[in-house]
């Protein structure tokens, strides 16, 4: 997802596809859970691999080790990033990974099509739309969200906040039929607020 565009043709070829460079187009690559829509991680920074990478070591860390038995599934774009950090952070024979490709023509959509890249997920189960929904859902409520827009935070460090202001807002406050994300995810038993959330006790080992 496409986040800012400050000047990118401005931007110095050496120092443009760093990791933490400020200047220029920024990305956020997020991760959400078709089932219950729960908000897993996101990473921010340059369209580069090792931004890629750090979403799906973030998801690692977050989620069930999965085994041959018990496989993950991760359904993608066509981005080839996503497959390298894949492997780098899962067992190939753990997961099932499809993808959805655009046909563009002249940068302009004009289809898509599946596949499996490997394990055995059926075709109907390959598809991002609650990734693109997700997306949308974004763009709309945020202004630096939008696509060339004149509203866009100034620094990498800033979207980061956003999105975890957002990604909290998402998993345990928003509620479709009085049940959030994180319910559904049996990691908390009830709805919360801002107040409560701000206002929690936390435990901290020393």
């Amino acid at each position: 997802m496409e986040l800012c565009k400050k000047k990118e043709k401005n931007v110095d070829e050496q120092v443009k596809y760093f990791r933490d460079y400020e200047t220029g187009n920024a990305y956020a690559y997020l991760d959400i859970k078709r089932e219950t829509g729960f908000f897993v991680g996101f990473s921010v920074g340059k369209w580069i691999q090792e931004t890629c990478d750090e979403l799906y070591e973030i998801i690692s860390k977050r989620t069930q080790q999965p085994t041959y038995k018990r496989k993950i599934s991760f359904c993608t774009d066509g981005n080839d990033q996503n497959l390298s950090a894949i492997l780098k952070n899962f067992h190939k024979d753990s997961v099932n990974y499809g993808r959805v490709k655009k046909i563009r023509q002249k940068q302009t959509v004009i289809g898509l099509y599946k596949e499996k890249v490997f394990g055995n997920m059926s075709y109907e189960k390959i598809r991002i739309n609650n990734v693109d929904a997700f997306c949308s859902k974004l763009r709309a409520r945020v202004g630096c969200f939008v696509r060339k827009t004149r509203n866009f935070a100034k620094k990498r460090k800033q979207i980061y906040n956003v999105l975890n202001i957002i990604q909290v807002n998402h998993n345990f406050i928003e509620a479709n039929n009085k049940v959030t994300p994180a319910m559904k995810e049996n990691l908390i038993d009830k709805k919360l607020d801002w107040d409560a959330i701000l206002n929690m006790r936390l435990s901290f080992k020393i």
